[in-house]
């Protein structure tokens, strides 16, 4: 600030100073005094340009820094409460106490000091944040940049379809051995947020996300190593009670995913109850109040739908059966519950009270002039049973939900009519979910209880005749998995996590699969 002054200061002073110099040059001719004042006109009107930029660029520095120092005195005068509160619980551990309850008494204070100490912890970083110097865009509004490293180290008891990121269990064979261990960094990930100036009225932000599993290294020495991919990025608008969002993020029919530091590149329950594919979308949200803490919330999308399968080539993009029909899929949810600081569905993070309906349609063009109806019914919950349990989860019941994670990722089925004998396919459809339950142990130490089914129907399968060469992805009917896992935060930016994983995979014809997945995850966060 006192620099832009400064720069303030000197333009001024420069412009007072062009009166007396076309003050001393009276003797010249009439043509050369009119080419002089010309020249001073077009010198006065480029410094007064400048000045009205830097003056803006003063204006929205101020309002920056003032919005920066409000937030940095509402984090210190929390800081100061707590402390308060962490003096006063101390103090109160001197005090005599009644003899019979003194052990209860200890547990309960000692307790509440430790959760006074990490809330006042958590301030302190977010203090520290504020304070900190902040990454500079050309544009000159703030960037922030957030990630996550994580190590991810597993042991696989069982065949399954992708060793780092286990979704199915597969029947053994003589070519493979029973099991594999290993370990991986590719599932970090790396985000810029940016934010920009208010447009109509609106609040303007963007943000990106990228992680490296889009693929493996060619190479034979870097076959844990990851390729660089897109995993999310938006582009939003938010007014009070309007937002508007544009970008490559999860399905707006579903919101939610159970907490995992295992599977992070997909989310956990994929393909076993859990539609999350992002892909380009765009959406479109509604608030009402109902009550102090309590809203209603409209929202609808355009939506450009995978298809499961359909890419025959692995260097040029093609339409999927969803971009063939030339109409995007549509979505719908309403919801009611606490207000979010996200407008487009609840946040990951959030622990508040919400349930939610929501429909899906997208038109999907075959060969042979051949469509199919892809639609979906869904539900999602979250319920805070008391201030250490919660329950939540997501529903759905559809048709042709391969390219959104369900149908155990079949769209459609391939085979042989045995009325006709002729070549044909089947629209499958498919229900599933899943349910989770966390309990808290404190601000840093939780657990996670999660089971969930994606299951195809079987009359599906049975209208069709399946080739000697049908693979182990066409012929599966049923993916379940529970999952069992503990996250320990000792900082807020280090994390800790156990989990155990059982997957069981059912052919339509056959037996089923099991494999036993037990991983140990360690991040920094930032």
């Amino acid at each position: 600030m006192r620099v832009a002054r400064s720069l303030l200061i000197v333009c001024l002073a420069m412009v007072t100073t062009q009166a007396p110099l076309r003050a001393q040059s009276t003797e010249p001719s009439h043509s050369v005094a009119s080419s002089s004042a010309s020249t001073t006109n077009a010198q006065s009107l480029e410094l007064q340009q400048k000045l009205e930029a830097i003056s803006s660029d003063l204006v929205s520095t101020h309002q920056q820094l003032e919005q920066s120092q409000k937030e940095i005195e509402q984090l210190r005068e929390q800081l100061a409460l707590i402390k308060k509160q962490l003096a006063s619980t101390q103090s109160g551990v001197a005090q005599p106490s009644n003899p019979v309850s003194d052990t209860d008494t200890a547990k309960a204070t000692a307790a509440a000091i430790e959760d006074v100490q990490e809330q006042q912890q958590a301030l302190e970083a977010q203090v520290k944040l504020h304070e900190q110097t902040k990454v500079e865009s050309e544009s000159k509004y703030p960037i922030r940049v957030t990630g996550l490293i994580l190590f991810n180290s597993f042991i696989n008891r069982g065949i399954v379809d992708d060793i780092d990121l286990p979704e199915a269990a597969l029947a053994p064979s003589d070519e493979t051995t029973n099991g594999s261990a290993g370990a991986s960094l590719r599932q970090t990930i790396l985000g810029l947020e940016g934010f920009g100036p208010r447009i109509a009225g609106a609040r303007t932000s963007a943000d990106i996300n990228v992680d490296f599993f889009g693929g493996l290294a060619y190479s034979s020495s870097s076959t844990s190593a990851g390729i660089v991919r897109m995993r999310t990025a938006s582009i939003n608008l938010d007014w009070s009670h309007d937002s508007i969002q544009v970008g490559m993020t999860t399905p707006l029919i579903s919101p939610l995913s159970p907490t995992s530091y295992a599977t992070v590149a997909e989310p956990s329950m994929a393909g076993a109850g859990n539609l999350w594919t992002w892909s380009p979308q765009l959406r479109y949200a509604h608030q009402f109040q109902i009550q102090t803490h309590r809203q209603l919330q409209l929202e609808f999308g355009l939506w450009d739908p995978p298809a499961a399968g359909y890419s025959t080539t692995l260097t040029t993009r093609v339409p999927s059966p969803g971009e063939q029909s030339k109409q995007p899929a549509y979505e719908s949810r309403i919801s009611y519950g606490a207000p979010s600081d996200n407008n487009y569905g609840p946040a990951s993070d959030d622990h508040s009270f919400h349930v939610g309906l929501s429909g899906y349609y997208s038109r999907q063009s075959y060969p042979y002039d051949h469509s199919v109806d892809s639609w979906a019914f869904t539900t999602d919950f979250r319920v805070p049973l008391t201030h250490r349990f919660e329950v939540s989860g997501e529903g759905y019941r559809g048709r042709s939900l391969g390219g959104l994670g369900g149908g155990v990722y079949k769209d459609v089925l391939y085979g042989t009519s045995p009325i006709t004998g002729l070549a044909s396919y089947s629209a499958l459809n498919a229900i599933g979910g899943w349910t989770q339950l966390k309990t808290r142990f404190g601000q840093s130490f939780e657990a996670n209880a999660v089971i969930g089914i994606d299951n195809g129907f079987a009359g599906d399968f049975h209208t069709l005749i399946f080739p000697a060469t049908a693979t182990a992805i066409q012929l599966r009917a049923r993916n379940e998995m529970v999952v069992g896992n503990l996250i320990f935060r000792p900082k807020t930016y280090l994390i800790f996590s156990p989990e155990y994983r059982r997957i069981l995979t059912w052919p339509i014809y056959g037996l089923g699969n099991t494999a036993n997945i037990f991983t140990l995850s360690a991040g920094y966060q930032f």
